[in-house]
């Protein structure tokens, strides 16, 4: 009997902890801290560049949970400076801006994966019949895709999504820029312009030109500062809008007119993306009608006769 109740108790207590786990390590890659809120006071009220510098560089800083986790993972042997070189791009790709996220990343893979191995592994080996077999076996087969290739997966989905969020907004924010640029602005002032009149309707893409804004006033390379925002990104759309920046600043070429064609361009994009999704629509729906709609219009069409069958038969 005690067998059979912690291989329920068991998988619902470690599902538990696992979740708890995930959400506190999200909420603390995603929330906002005071010393961000403080760069974008900063970059708004025009204070000198050593505060921003100041700022920007505390904002780099560990927490105190992230350092206590460096030598735990150093004394099993994950090298921390590689693993920062190897997946630092792909965090901020996926939007994941805290210091603390290769860390996480790093725990996650070399600690949480084998430890959540050996707790499938132990389920595995509970006595358990029937239905209850069936859950413990599920809660062990997605406990150990969990360890092994959820952090992977994690950092893929968020990057998929942001891009899709990115593209979406690239059209409204290259419009902007361009009407900005036509009024006389420059690139640094159109870019504030930008991310005041798209704070609310595009948060994420007003982030990025926000950080490339901050970058462009306190780092002397201008051109290293335009191909992060390309790397930060990693999209065609972004990379094509960098190489007409620095195409305009190194040879003086006409910055309007490039993106003048960029901006029709990647509409005409958005609209035949839209168009494509709206084209699959009919496939899409084809197998769900099938398997909702056929059987009822079936029972519909011949059930009188089936029914003057049957009583045809029992005369």
């Amino acid at each position: 009997m005690f067998g059979l109740s912690a291989s329920i108790v068991i998988p619902v207590i470690v599902g538990i902890l696992v979740f708890t786990g995930y959400m506190a390590i999200s909420s603390r890659l995603t929330k906002k801290s005071n010393v961000s809120e403080k760069i974008k006071k900063l970059a708004a009220t025009g204070q000198e560049m050593a505060d921003m510098s100041a700022a920007l560089a505390a904002s780099n800083e560990p927490s105190q949970l992230a350092q206590s986790l460096e030598p735990l993972l150093a004394a099993i042997g994950v090298n921390m400076k590689k693993i920062r070189g190897e997946f630092q791009l792909k965090m901020l790709q996926s939007g994941i801006q805290s210091p603390d996220a290769p860390v996480y990343y790093a725990a996650m893979k070399n600690i949480g994966g084998p430890v959540l191995a050996v707790i499938a592994l132990i389920m595995l080996a509970m006595d358990s019949q029937g239905l209850e077999k069936v859950g413990t076996v599920f809660m062990a087969l997605v406990m150990m895709v969990v360890g092994i290739w959820g952090p992977d997966m994690y950092l893929k989905n968020r990057k998929d999504k942001r891009q899709k969020v990115l593209q979406r907004s690239f059209p409204d924010a290259l419009d902007l820029i361009l009407v900005c640029v036509e009024s006389g602005l420059a690139l640094d002032a159109a870019l504030s312009r930008v991310c005041r009149e798209l704070e609310l309707a595009h948060p994420e893409i007003t982030k990025e030109f926000n950080k490339t804004r901050m970058e462009l006033t306190l780092l002397n390379d201008r051109e290293r500062a335009l191909h992060n925002l390309s790397e930060r990104t990693d999209m065609m759309a972004f990379r094509a809008l960098v190489s007409a920046l620095l195409q305009s600043e190194k040879f003086g070429t006409s910055l309007t007119e490039t993106l003048r064609v960029l901006s029709e361009d990647y509409r005409h994009t958005r609209l035949m993306i839209a168009e494509n999704k709206a084209g699959k629509l009919p496939a899409l729906m084809t197998i769900p009608m099938m398997l909702l709609l056929l059987p009822a219009l079936m029972l519909v069409l011949m059930g009188p006769a089936m029914l003057t069958l049957v009583s045809m038969w029992k005369n």
